[in-house]
């Protein structure tokens, strides 16, 4: 029930529209569900020859058949004017929810459920809304309609068609409890199917890789074996359903037609009989109709509950309620006592880090893996907020300042960049939208890609493909260096961003960056220690604390962690943990 209260607080405001669209229904269902009372008269007043009254019901009984039918397309008309607006805000707002969610939620969520969660979500918010407003509205008009015309005719008829409606109520109720909870386990099967399907596609390379088709078959095979077993208990449900309704309406209608037949002939007219008839004939459908109607609504809600549960989730990295800005920001930054511990455990990643960036100064991060590198670039950026200690830009608490206006003062080149299914224009431009071609073509160029792009048959209209697959990896970093860059960001982010690049590459790149380094702070997360030698401070990370800080050459003189790490990468070689030569990478 409460995805239901959120469905009509979006409904509520269209309230005046929906006034408008259930009037016309009425109308609708009052001239339908009449016409057997048009019929009674046709049919007593042809028996006393009363001919000129009986063309007066055939007017009506006209009027009411036609009427209906036009009368219902003017209500779909109204029905979809709310429905439209309505279903693309809620579909809006919880893309926009995703969107703003933490790192955090990215980080543990299933894309292919995510996708299956919309897809149901959108499904079932028509779903409800045609159902109860359309359907489930128009069964309880015809209901009373129905019981004030048997009424007028028969008490007894009209209560024992009141009394059966109330008891199909609750049988479908209960039947309902039963396929809600077939539905929901089915649900969560078809997720994993989902889930399996989406990270296959998208892991598609590593799949060629290792000749690993037939076991991507099977893996999906095995789910499929749960998801049929869930599936013909969901589906059998239905059929219980059927059987239940059909048998109890079924043997109700008999019951009061064998009343109204038993009335022929005492005060009975045989007007009335066939008026009765023709309102229980009718009404035999309209329980199915019924069945339908709550049945649909029953498992779109169980659909609506994850799709709302969306916006359930609590953004744990908060913007403030009064946020500052900061006037001519330069890029200073400082870290002040930061410990940090994921959620959920006691082990902290990072643990008294306390240090101070000048703006304008290159920084080098360097470290074995698990260091805590990234997770400190992960804090400035405000994927995560500090267990302890304090982030400090231009001598502003980043907690002041809003996430979007904090991420617009920095911009970060990852290892792996990926891109949008787009062309280079706009992967290019992504950062920002308003420049001009001018500003994109210098960025391109410091980055080293113009030429490559300009040699393209279609240019800056080349479509990259999914996650930017149709470009090589050296491509796909210079093009996210240039739309790094194009941003103009006071703080840029680094990770190791030309480690994928040729050495003639590589050294254009340097140079560029060395240029664009001069008005603005530089953080690198270090890989290879040949690109840092000449940075302005180079910040040793181990087990998530500082072990050391300087220069490369004044480090190298001092024989520690970092000489050895220095040493072990120059000969190809790099230590872990525990000290033990395992790779030839550093993070």
């Amino acid at each position: 029930m409460k995805s239901l209260r959120r469905f009509y607080q979006f409904l509520g405001k269209y309230k005046w529209q929906m006034l408008l669209f259930l009037s016309i229904s009425t109308v609708t269902v009052v001239l339908e569900t009449v016409r057997p009372y048009w019929l009674k008269g046709i049919l007593d007043n042809v028996q006393t020859n009363n001919f000129s009254i009986v063309f007066i019901y055939l007017i009506l009984f006209g009027v009411s058949t036609i009427g209906a039918n036009l009368v219902s397309a003017l209500s779909y008309y109204f029905g979809d004017k709310i429905m439209i607006p309505f279903s693309r805000e809620i579909r809006e707002t919880v893309f926009q929810k995703i969107m703003e969610l933490d790192f955090a939620y990215h980080v543990d969520k299933n894309t292919g459920s995510l996708i299956s969660a919309f897809r149901r979500g959108d499904s079932a918010v028509y779903s409800i809304f045609h159902s109860i407003h359309h359907e489930l509205y128009q069964v309880f008009i015809a209901l009373i309609v129905t019981l004030f015309f048997l009424f007028r005719a028969s008490s007894d008829i009209a209560i024992s068609l009141l009394v059966l409606f109330v008891f199909n109520i609750f049988l479908i109720w209960w039947l309902i409890k039963i396929n809600l909870k077939y539905r929901s386990a089915f649900n969560d099967s078809e997720d994993k199917i989902s889930g399996i399907i989406t990270d296959s596609l998208i892991n598609y390379e590593t799949v060629k890789f290792f000749a690993a088709e037939r076991k991507e078959r099977h893996r999906l095979s095995t789910s499929f074996d749960i998801w049929s077993d869930k599936f013909w208990d969901f589906a059998n449900s239905f059929r219980l359903m059927d059987i239940s309704i059909g048998t109890s309406s079924g043997i109700g209608m008999l019951f009061i037609l064998w009343l109204a037949i038993k009335k022929v002939n005492h005060g009975f007219t045989l007007g009335d009989l066939v008026m009765v008839s023709g309102f229980i004939t009718g009404f035999y459908y309209q329980f199915f109709n019924l069945f339908f109607r709550i049945r649909d609504i029953a498992k779109s809600i169980t659909d609506l509950d994850k799709y709302f549960g969306i916006l359930e989730n609590d953004t744990q990295v908060k913007d403030p309620q009064n946020p500052q800005t900061i006037k001519n920001p330069t890029g200073a930054l400082a870290f002040k006592k930061i410990a940090f511990a994921y959620a959920g455990s006691r082990d902290r990643v990072l643990d008294d880090i306390n240090l101070n960036i000048e703006s304008g100064q290159q920084v080098a991060f360097v470290g074995r893996s698990g260091a805590g590198k990234t997770t400190l670039i992960k804090l400035l950026l405000r994927f995560y907020d500090p267990s302890a200690g304090l982030i400090l830009f231009d001598g502003v608490d980043i907690r002041q300042l809003t996430k979007s206006y904090l991420r617009s003062l920095m911009a970060v080149v990852p290892q792996e960049p990926i891109m949008f299914n787009n062309t280079i224009k706009f992967n290019l431009s992504y950062g920002k939208e308003k420049a001009t071609f001018s500003e994109i073509k210098k960025a391109a160029a410091d980055a080293n890609i113009l030429s490559f792009i300009e040699s393209l048959p279609k240019k800056w209209k080349t479509e990259v493909g999914e996650r930017g697959i149709k470009l090589s990896g050296g491509q796909k970093q210079r093009l996210a260096i240039a739309r790094a860059l194009l941003t103009n960001p006071k703080v840029l982010i680094f990770d190791e961003a030309t480690s994928n690049l040729d050495s003639e590459s590589e050294r254009q790149i340097q140079s560029a960056l060395s240029a664009a380094s001069k008005n603005r702070t530089v953080i690198i997360i270090a890989h290879r220690f040949s690109t840092i030698r000449k940075a302005n401070k180079i910040v040793v990370l181990s087990n998530g604390t500082i072990a050391e800080i300087g220069k490369h050459r004044d480090l190298i003189k001092k024989g520690g962690l970092y000489k050895m790490l220095w040493t072990l990468q120059a000969k190809g070689k790099l230590v872990s943990n525990n000290e033990s030569l395992v790779n030839t990478d550093i993070k």
